[in-house]
């Protein structure tokens, strides 16, 4: 199945190379115009906080477990820092096992930037939705962290040091040009790792949106399981009436795409088993999030 579905990729690269040239500079100014400058900053100070010790220091001044810097962070600098901080964090020992499953699936958001500035207002041109929609796709994962770590993950205002990372704790703060330097580099690494996977998936969106155009119920399905950048772009102009329209693009977002997903699969190639990261369990959990939000906004909007 895999071989054929490749073969039939490559024929598709080969004979309809505008479409396909096309897709990938879609997904090029994508990664170009809005990813980068909106995500490479946050990654280079997530990596300078963790490496220098500050976020270590950050915990212990307010009292707080490293679980919830994640389940914020995630949030707020938008996708896919929830998972690399998650990854991150835990191989330093400073998520145990329960904290890392959990916050592996939930804290992968898309920015609020994205939402607010790409969704709502330039593709829906309905800017007033903003805050509600922020409450329908973030509060529900927020809420449900919170509970969780509280009483089953973390105790609270405790840092989660595992035990057997202890003695790798950092002790004080430290800077110097060789953190910076492998901060710059390790975040350069994500972004053109990332650069790669939405080339792939605008490719793949657009020779779906070529073949599939007189079949506007198909690309509408396929499209929003790929590529959610896409996805939204097919969504608006394949469904007509509005709440419908709303429902589907925050369901889409919320799911994330298969796009988000071998992307966070690509964070995980270094794991060593047993790990707490489960794909399956990921995929399940980003499908069960997309139904509470398709909930959520059709009873906001019917």
């Amino acid at each position: 199945m895999l071989v054929a579905a490749l073969l039939f990729l490559l024929i598709c690269l080969l004979t309809k190379p505008a479409v396909s040239i096309s897709g990938a500079r879609t997904g090029l100014m994508l990664w170009a115009t809005r990813l980068l400058p909106s995500l490479l900053p946050f990654l280079i100070l997530v990596q300078l906080l963790i490496h220098s010790g500050s976020l270590d220091l950050l915990v212990e001044k307010l009292h707080i477990s490293y679980a919830y810097f994640v389940l914020i962070a995630g949030m707020f600098f938008g996708f896919p820092m929830g998972c690399k901080l998650t990854v991150d964090l835990y191989a330093l020992g400073k998520l145990n096992k329960k904290e890392a499953a959990l916050l592996f699936i939930i804290s992968n958001q898309m920015s609020p930037a994205f939402v607010g500035g790409y969704i709502l207002t330039e593709t829906l041109k309905e800017p007033k939705l903003i805050p509600v929609s922020y409450l329908i796709l973030y509060l529900p994962s927020l809420l449900f962290g919170v509970v969780y770590l509280h009483f089953f993950a973390t105790k609270r205002f405790c840092p989660s040091l595992r035990p057997d990372k202890i003695k790798k704790s950092t002790s004080g703060l430290r800077f110097d040009v060789t953190i910076l330097d492998a901060g710059i580099m390790n975040s350069f690494e994500t972004m053109l790792k990332l650069g790669g996977y939405i080339m792939l998936f605008s490719v793949l969106t657009a020779l779906c949106n070529y073949y599939l155009a007189n079949m506007p119920f198909l690309l509408t399905f396929i499209a929003g399981l790929l590529e959610i950048t896409g996805a939204v772009s097919i969504l608006n102009q394949n469904i007509l009436q509005m709440p419908f329209k709303y429902i589907a693009i925050l369901a889409a977002t919320s799911f994330g795409g298969l796009s988000g997903i071998a992307q966070t699969a690509s964070f995980l190639h270094h794991q060593k088993q047993p790990s707490p990261f489960s794909m399956s369990a990921y995929f399940l959990g980003r499908l069960l999030l997309a139904f509470i939000t398709a909930i959520l906004a059709a009873v906001y909007v019917c």
